[in-house]
């Protein structure tokens, strides 16, 4: 399981972790992606291909008759696909295999839960697209998780976290 977990926490990581991953991120020092799966496989992919990926990861592509809350996920099925078109541009986009190099985890969190609201689509400093998760985001543009950091620091709620 990575250290890291994404922004929006839903409490699944612990406080060692959150502690360990600032220490590490503090002397620019990212966690290796050792477990990591996520696009692993490929740098690159088309809309198509990013929205299947998402859908099997997800868990709705597995749907069986047996399963109590096929139902439920069948019915959500059509909002995650909307919201992917809508996000996803056409054309071949970088995704967080293609940024094996910075040695940063991805958030299992970001690819599975709600993938279609928790991964971002950023333009990248050779003006390229990639679909990527906080982790990676944050890797890419380490200035962004630091204004994170300093908000969280400054908010009411981060100051119970602390």
């Amino acid at each position: 399981m990575p250290l890291i977990c994404c922004q929006r926490g839903k409490g699944r990581c612990n406080d060692q972790g959150r502690n360990f991953e600032k220490v590490l991120r503090q002397t620019n020092i990212f966690p290796p992606s050792v477990q990591d799966s996520h696009y692993g496989d490929k740098a690159e992919m088309t809309r198509s291909e990013i929205i299947e990926k998402t859908l099997r990861e997800m868990g709705t592509l597995s749907l069986s008759e047996q399963d109590a809350q096929s139902s439920d996920k069948a019915g959500y099925l059509p909002i995650v696909i909307t919201e992917l078109q809508r996000r996803l541009p056409y054309g071949n986009i970088m995704t967080c295999g293609a940024f094996k190099h910075l040695n940063a985890a991805c958030c299992d969190t970001c690819h599975t839960a709600y993938p279609h609201y928790d991964m971002n689509l950023i333009d990248l400093p050779d003006g390229g697209k990639a679909w990527v998760c906080h982790d990676i985001e944050w890797a890419i543009y380490p200035e962004r998780y630091a204004k994170l950091m300093e908000r969280t620091r400054n908010s009411p709620l981060g100051a119970c976290r602390r």
